[in-house]
């Protein structure tokens, strides 16, 4: 199951399922007001988001999953395993963290101002989203989300993760503009996990190289995956 970043899509993902098909059943979905996926006004904590992903497993009779998540998609992958550890059976963590500092938690409340003022065009062009690059969020929902990643400063999931037992990959680009503190946090609080920091690559690594990518998530779920 993989779960997309703020202004992104499951497009963003096509790659990836087009790779690793023939080895598993990849699903993915679009999160509320973004993509194909209703627009939801009104306001969302980050276990309501981990909640519409089992919801979604629910509906397709899904018992468990290994679940992706990229940005603010691995905040809400977090949240699954912690909060429903028995629908996860495994976890990749990409450029993502537990927990942001005041300065990140003051940009994402200004991306939610910006969607609702201006509109969702001008917050994704500040989030460095190309135009055209993904289906357009609905402004009023999508606003919603980056303020639910904000609670990460003055609420962190970082305790939670030595929670985990799940076996976990973690991986990041060394150029990624949040930097791989955040991922190196993750790999000392969830015991076991496996950690790659690549270099010269950024916050999209799945999209700048998706064959490396599908090959590492691949060759990890198909060895700590007893059915895989």
């Amino acid at each position: 199951m993989f779960i997309h970043g703020l202004g992104a899509s499951k497009d963003n993902w096509a790659a990836q399922a087009e790779r690793l098909s023939d080895r598993f059943r990849v699903l993915r979905y679009d999160l509320r007001s973004h993509g194909g996926s209703d627009a939801v006004h009104a306001p969302c904590t980050r276990s309501d988001l981990a909640a519409d992903l089992i919801s979604l497993l629910d509906a397709l009779e899904i018992e468990s999953a290994a679940v992706v998540g990229h940005s603010a998609g691995g905040v809400i992958a977090m949240h699954a395993v912690v909060e429903h550890p028995e629908r996860v059976t495994a976890l990749g963590l990409i450029g993502t963290a537990s927990e942001c500092n005041e300065n990140t938690a003051t940009w994402y409340r200004q991306t939610a101002t910006r969607a609702r003022v201006e509109g969702v065009e001008g917050a994704l062009q500040a989030m460095g989203v190309r135009p055209g690059s993904t289906p357009v969020p609905d402004a009023l929902g999508f606003a919603y989300l980056p303020e639910a990643m904000a609670t990460l400063n003055d609420d962190p999931l970082t305790a939670r993760m030595h929670e985990v037992v799940r076996p976990t990959i973690i991986i990041v680009g060394d150029k990624d503009f949040l930097g791989a503190g955040g991922s190196v946090i993750l790999s000392r609080a969830i015991r076991g996990s496996e950690i790659e920091i690549v270099p010269g690559r950024g916050h999209g690594i799945y999209l700048e190289d998706p064959d490396w990518f599908a090959e590492r998530l691949g060759e990890f779920f198909s060895r700590v995956l007893p059915s895989a």
